[in-house]
């Protein structure tokens, strides 16, 4: 016969060895004592030997329906062999017999919590505190249930008062922290947090989670330092290095968050996250054609990887690829359900490849998907102007600017529209807008400049011409319009000047033509003959040249040439009176 007291007392003094095999002779000897059995399944579970202490509460339970206490230890064995069911049923009968069974309600609730039925777990965590309303864990339950169905602002108050009850209790700081950064109370969040750090200096969690605090106030700068903190005392949680690699980018430091991802690939090299984490930082350093390497290898095992595929794109875009970013988008639309924004990036970069026909196209669409996009608006604006469709883009760029009446390209874009249109008064609020949003755009500063030039008002377009050329004194359509500009001052020396430098970078027709006419009313002839001459191989017909040629050498006092180029016009243009003015001036 088993020596109970003896059991009890091995029990007593955690001898669970020694009890256990008293226990199991004694059962040899009375299979069926209830009570050697129920000791045994203790036992068992001191030992953690969960399948022999489920066998025996069940075997108790059979023949004891109404015994709580078995219940309760039969569930906390299906709990721990994962069958969370059979716990929640338990935990339920324990507390149909004992309706004051506290502890049963504790793992009732987080059973629920398991189960994916926080509702619940909200239900009897309110029974329960009823009945011990000086326990902080029903309320903590309550909260954490309410933060697992995302109603943060519901889980505030239960927390609150768990602190209340518990107010040394860090989960309980740290919940309450998370709660508060969910409700867009960052700074009680700091609070939490800090309280949290304070009881528990050495917890790395609580260095993450009060740097994470601040990341998400974009103080990223304080973020590190608890982020490095928190590595200091745990330096294998890779989460802990992901977000401080993450603030160490925001603040530009670009080679120590790549050495972070670089040793995180060492040990995870299948991880294209991380890999993609690490061309941020060579993109940050200006390492391009690194970046696309490591682009290259995940899009090409990939191809349903968007955000690196876009990532790719953009880059051979920044190292003047665009036909290889043109391909990359193809097989975005080829094998995904690309979005919107998607359709509305290849839109633009079929535009730079002058395929508007398919930027069009592909603009309608991005549309017709989210007719909210205020810039597809202006896109598509910007290609019926080209095309000269001038309704059609109005109507696009004021749809655009109702959409986002602050949108500085909007407003700049739609002055540019007003100006092509010869709307010139109107041109000018649109451009003042841009410029009061942006005030050093030398593209508005320099369109400003040309409007005023043909609402004639030469002295503010030398004004902001000049503010143009302070900041990129080299660009060549800024020195261009600069040209024109003091030509149109009658101040040629300048004008030559500026001329002179845009010729040198873009020697097209307009400007070599500029710079002619400034050449002739400097009296430099031969300078504006050789100009006129070339540009009239190319373009033998053109009557304007022809007419500049007639009257450069008639400044050279050379009538018989003059009277060449003259003839010239008149045989292509019978009706051009100026033209035959010169000729009865000169024979």
């Amino acid at each position: 016969m088993a020596d109970i007291e003896r059991i009890n007392t091995l029990v007593a003094e955690k001898d669970f060895e020694q009890a256990v095999t008293l226990v199991e002779d004694g059962l040899k000897e009375s299979p069926d004592d209830l009570e050697l059995i129920k000791l045994s399944g203790l036992i068992y579970v001191n030992l953690q030997e969960w399948l022999k202490a489920r066998t025996a509460f069940e075997t108790v339970i059979k023949y004891k329906p109404e015994d709580a206490s078995s219940w309760f230890y039969a569930a906390n064995c299906y709990d721990k062999l994962g069958d969370f069911i059979s716990a929640k049923n338990a935990y339920l009968k324990v507390i149909a017999l004992r309706r004051d069974y506290i502890e049963a309600y504790k793992s009732l609730c987080i059973t629920f919590l398991k189960l994916n039925e926080p509702e619940e777990a909200v239900k009897y965590a309110g029974i329960a505190n009823s009945l011990a309303g000086d326990d902080y864990i029903f309320d903590f339950v309550i909260g954490t249930a309410y933060m697992k169905i995302k109603e943060f602002a519901k889980s505030i108050e239960p927390f609150e008062r768990a602190l209340a009850k518990s107010p040394n209790n860090i989960g309980i700081y740290n919940s309450l922290g998370t709660a508060y950064m969910a409700t867009n109370r960052s700074d009680d969040a700091v609070k939490c947090y800090q309280k949290a750090l304070e009881l528990a200096p050495d917890n790395p969690m609580s260095y993450y989670n009060l740097g994470s605090a601040y990341q998400i106030q974009q103080n990223h700068e304080q973020a590190c330092r608890y982020f490095k903190q928190a590595i200091k005392l745990d330096n294998e949680d890779e989460g802990f290095k992901v977000a401080y690699a993450m603030s160490l980018v925001k603040l530009q430091k670009y080679e120590e968050a790549a050495d972070i991802y670089k040793k995180l690939l060492v040990q995870h090299p299948e991880k294209d996250n991380y890999k993609y984490n690490l061309v941020t930082c060579y993109e940050g350093m200006g390492e391009f054609q690194t970046a696309i390497s490591i682009l290259e290898t995940i899009v090409y095992v990939n191809t349903k990887f968007i955000m690196p595929a876009q990532k790719l794109a953009n880059l051979y875009i920044r190292t003047n690829q665009p036909n290889k970013a043109k391909e990359i988008y193809d097989n975005i639309l080829l094998k995904n359900n690309p979005t919107a924004e998607i359709l509305h990036q290849y839109a633009i970069l079929s535009s730079s490849l002058c395929d508007t026909d398919t930027a069009e196209r592909i603009l309608k669409k991005v549309i017709k998907m989210k007719p909210e996009i205020a810039k597809a608006h202006k896109d598509l604006g910007i290609i019926y102007l080209n095309k000269r469709l001038f309704k059609y883009a109005e109507d696009e760029f004021k749809t655009a600017l109702k959409l986002a009446p602050n949108d500085f390209d909007i407003i700049f874009e739609y002055g540019n529209y007003l100006y092509a249109v010869s709307n010139n008064t109107e041109a000018e609020r649109y451009y003042g807008e841009a410029l009061d949003l942006e005030p050093d755009n030398v593209l508005v500063l320099t369109f400003m400049a040309l409007n005023k030039l043909v609402l004639n008002q030469l002295d503010e377009a030398k004004e902001y011409i000049t503010k143009a050329l302070k900041i990129n004194p080299h660009h060549e359509y800024i020195q261009f319009c600069a040209g024109r500009i003091y030509y149109a001052r009658k101040e040629y020396e300048d004008a030559k000047h500026y001329l002179i430098h845009a010729v040198e970078q873009n020697p097209d027709i307009e400007t070599q033509n500029a710079l002619a006419l400034t050449y002739y009313e400097l009296g430099e002839y031969d300078s504006a003959v050789n100009i006129f001459k070339n540009l009239l191989e190319k373009y033998p017909d053109n009557i304007s040249i022809l007419m500049s040629l007639a009257k450069c050498y008639e400044g050279l006092k050379d009538n018989d040439s003059a009277l060449k180029y003259l003839d010239k016009v008149v045989a292509i243009f019978p009706e051009d009176e100026e033209a035959h003015e010169m000729i009865r001036k000169l024979s």
